[in-house]
């Protein structure tokens, strides 16, 4: 009889053990406010390439929020993931996706070739290798090269302080938020240079953000979303300076490029800080937020090849946001999901 309840005893050891360790590997909770970003970035960016009526800082704000989100969500765990798995599920999420999409618009490309009978180079150059056949496209293989670079620097930190990387990165962060913001204002580099200036910034703040979410301590965390957001006001007064002594304004482009990135800062750390609670809308509509992105140019491509008029831009936009939104949906419902 003892027999059989130590028997009982181990197994229920045992069982206790694995449900531990299914716990701990398991999946962590989508971010509710975090969601809801990823569906309002998009259609930032959708909005930036619909109509100038919408500003330009809504569109950017949105590839710097999405781009925060990508880098922070990759080293956003105590312990380093193996780098070759990080390639492989990223080349799945990205590179698949880009490819797939550079064909599509690159198809696109060369019926408005014969269309419209224009030479191959006004619609093809050597940077679309780089970037894909459509400009929204760089997006993907940056954020890919970015989660890779910033997998293999994890591994290089483990048994350092988290105190010291954190602060080391988010110093990087900001001096590269006042360094491309005076490289963009004033070599005006061309494409795709202009997109990966864009986006570097993002890299080591990102970094830094993935690594304050998995402190312990609330007050921690909210120390260093603090650093991270006069860090970035730092930045962005610098520039302010350097616009004012250079220019003798007190607001050029690149100040502007700077509080695109200090605002994007604060939502996303507001987000980070003040979950919320995720609802059934705002997680399906996240859902669709990738394919979205990826399928607006698309949709947008018979109102300005066929000028079909619009009365309004944001009936456009709304227009636009729909189709795009129903194309993503019917995709995930088809093989073609892994594409959105």
């Amino acid at each position: 009889m003892s027999s059989i309840v130590e028997n009982q005893t181990v197994k229920a050891m045992f069982q206790s053990i694995a449900g531990t360790k299914t716990e701990v590997v398991s999946r962590q909770p989508r971010i509710a406010n975090i969601e809801r970003l990823r569906i309002l970035s998009a259609f930032g960016v959708a909005s930036f390439h619909t109509h100038d009526w919408f500003p330009r800082s809504i569109g950017v704000a949105g590839f710097i929020i999405l781009l925060l989100s990508y880098c922070a969500f990759v080293v956003n765990k105590p312990e380093p993931y193996c780098i070759a798995k990080v390639a492989r599920r990223k080349a799945e999420r990205l590179i698949k996706p880009w490819l797939f999409w550079s064909v599509i618009y690159g198809m696109l490309g060369l019926v408005k070739v014969v269309h419209e009978n224009i030479s191959f180079s006004e619609v093809f150059s050597p940077t679309m290798l780089l970037t894909g056949t459509r400009i929204h496209l760089w997006f993907l293989p940056f954020a890919f090269v970015a989660a890779l670079v910033l997998a293999w620097i994890h591994r290089k930190i483990v048994g350092i302080r988290d105190s010291y990387t954190i602060i080391t990165s988010i110093s990087i962060g900001a001096l590269c938020v006042f360094g491309c913001s005076i490289i963009q204002s004033h070599l005006c580099p061309p494409t795709p240079l202009a997109q990966w200036i864009l986006g570097l910034p993002a890299i080591p703040l990102g970094f830094a953000i993935g690594r304050i979410k998995i402190l312990q301590k609330t007050e921690d965390r909210k120390k260093y979303f603090v650093f991270v957001i006069l860090s970035a006001l730092a930045a962005c007064l610098g520039c302010i300076l350097f616009d004012r002594l250079c220019h003798g304004v007190w607001l050029n482009y690149s100040s502007k490029f700077a509080v695109r990135y200090f605002v994007s800062l604060v939502i996303f750390c507001a987000a980070l800080h003040w979950r919320g609670k995720l609802d059934p809308i705002s997680a399906s509509l996240a859902s669709l937020s990738y394919g979205i992105y990826l399928v607006h140019p698309l949709v947008l491509v018979p109102f300005y090849q066929f000028s079909i008029a619009i009365q309004h831009p944001l009936l456009l936009l709304f227009l636009v946001l729909f189709v795009s939104s129903l194309i993503t949906f019917i995709l995930k419902k088809t093989p073609l999901k892994q594409f959105v």
